[in-house]
């Protein structure tokens, strides 16, 4: 275990005293506070300077001013995404009236309830609320995510996805792989962030550049037999939200990695239609091709 440092528990104390305001707040109060107070403060911070390149890299056309306007937005959905994960209960309690839950969707929970899913998501509207919705459908959803550096505030962050994400929560180099595969089956799916960089991954093109991408969530979903299921919970209005599914086509030859790759390419394919429809609400920030 990482030893825990001053620095560990000042800013473990600092995140409890936040999430305390938070709570006392009405959720839409706490979510817009949050979403006004990133939405001024990340845009001085050295990570704007990343999201500035990458947006101008996949939208050429864009002016500089038209870009700093989608960070501006995207920090605010980051700020919002971070109050409403903390409240991700006050959420649950309001499933059916803030978010908005398609028939393809619910056409898509019957067949995890089958015979299990892969689900693979990216950090755009809130991904947080995964764990919540999978619930209120009545299927179990474990859940694979990054080791943090600060050990006091990754035991919290396990503690709180472990209350909505019914089926478990593994952390990456923790055996997760082999754990996530053995949960996977009827009635119960697992969830994983597809749009991170991967350095040991496949090379595929993402917005017209070569990034290294996680090809997991393909692997698992060809080996279980079980659908590969790309998902975003879409930001539709303040505290307000749309599931978006799409099962990805998974090829079935004898050449598997070639079945595995041509998925990832079209599960990747899928988030980058998404990103261009939506680009305020994805984290640009994020070292995706580097």
């Amino acid at each position: 275990m990482k030893k825990v440092t001053l620095a560990h528990r000042i800013e473990y104390a600092l995140l409890m005293f936040v999430i305390f305001i938070l709570r006392s707040m009405p959720l839409y109060v706490s979510s817009g506070f949050m979403g006004w107070l990133w939405r001024s403060i990340a845009p001085r911070l050295r990570r704007q300077k990343r999201a500035m390149e990458h947006l101008r890299l996949a939208f050429p056309e864009k002016s500089d001013d038209e870009l700093y306007a989608i960070t501006l937005d995207m920090w605010e959905n980051l700020g919002r995404t971070f109050a409403e994960a903390v409240l991700a209960d006050k959420i649950a309690k309001r499933m059916d009236e803030l978010v908005e839950q398609p028939e393809n969707y619910r056409l898509i929970v019957g067949e995890i309830k089958r015979s299990g899913g892969v689900i693979v998501s990216l950090h755009s509207g809130n991904w947080e609320l995964g764990g919540a919705i999978s619930s209120h459908n009545g299927f179990d959803c474990s859940v694979v995510m990054q080791k943090l550096k600060n050990p006091l505030v990754h035991d919290y962050m396990v503690r709180k996805r472990a209350e909505t994400f019914s089926g478990g929560v593994f952390v990456k180099g923790d055996r997760a792989g082999m754990r996530a595969l053995t949960s996977v089956s009827g009635g119960t799916a697992v969830a994983i962030m597809g749009d991170l960089r991967d350095r040991h991954g496949a090379t595929i093109d993402f917005f017209g550049r070569p990034a290294p991408t996680n090809s997991f969530p393909a692997r698992l979903a060809r080996k279980k037999g079980a659908p590969l299921i790309a998902l975003r919970i879409k930001r539709t209005r303040g505290i307000h939200f749309k599931v978006q599914a799409e099962i990805v086509p998974m090829p079935q030859s004898d050449a598997v990695e070639d079945d595995i790759l041509q998925a990832t390419i079209a599960e990747q394919a899928q988030f980058e239609s998404w990103i261009r429809e939506a680009p305020d609400q994805w984290m640009w920030a994020h070292r995706r091709w580097g």
